[in-house]
């Protein structure tokens, strides 16, 4: 496994927002559009990147084995970028994404910030379901989060209202339409919430910043110079 970002349970709820009032909601319980983690694995020689929520209720029968969801997650790249993720939520400064992954129970679908599209191949494995992204794998920033399934809306995002209603969730004007975002803190997804600016998240371990490796480099090269001047 090349990365594994962990989110708590039981926070898909934003900041206070309110499920819609179908019964199709009331019926499925809580949990669906929790998101618990995400991670990301090198599979012949491809990024592969994996989702796991709390439940999979599937009403709809969607073939992935839920139906109530979407989950959608944006990779930083390169340089700039495109800043807008969803309507009432954006990157940091420069820190915009290149490729967007979109994730329902009826498969999942590339895009860029043109508005192409194309789909890429989903499954399930237990309680993870995958994507192959068709990159190589690489150290990029991930952005993510999950709403409501809709068909019809522009990122299957089930939109939100101030007063909320059978099909849509209330939430305060202007709130984007993601119930559970990816973040290294409750603290930082709150933030998100109220600033409308959401931050990446960037594999450790492996894949180490350029600065990491220059700082590692000058102090392996400062232990030498030590060394060889006390043996003098």
């Amino acid at each position: 496994m090349l990365f594994l970002f962990q989110d708590p349970l039981g926070d898909d709820h934003g900041l206070a927002y309110q499920y819609p009032r179908a019964a199709l909601y009331q019926e499925a319980g809580e949990g669906f559009a929790d998101l618990l983690a995400v991670a990301g694995e090198a599979r012949e020689g491809r990024l592969v990147l994996k989702v796991r929520l709390a439940r999979y209720p599937n009403p709809l029968e969607g073939p992935l084995g839920f139906s109530l969801a979407t989950v959608v997650l944006f990779l930083d790249t390169a340089e700039g970028g495109e800043e807008t993720l969803v309507p009432g939520l954006s990157t940091p400064k420069g820190q915009g994404w290149e490729v967007a992954y979109v994730l329902t129970g009826f498969g999942a679908e590339r895009r860029t910030p043109k508005s192409e599209k194309a789909p890429v191949r989903a499954w399930r494995e237990g309680d993870w379901v995958l994507l192959d992204t068709g990159l190589p794998p690489g150290r990029y920033g991930v952005y993510g989060g999950v709403g409501l399934f809709d068909p019809f809306a522009p990122w299957y995002l089930r939109p939100t209202s101030p007063d909320g209603g059978p099909w849509t969730l209330m939430a305060p004007p202007g709130s984007p339409p993601l119930v559970d975002l990816l973040a290294e803190t409750p603290l930082d997804q709150a933030r998100a919430y109220e600033t409308g600016v959401l931050k990446p998240l960037w594999p450790q371990g492996l894949y180490l910043r350029r600065e990491s490796l220059l700082a590692f480099a000058l102090g392996g090269l400062s232990l030498i110079l030590a060394f060889l001047l006390r043996k003098r």
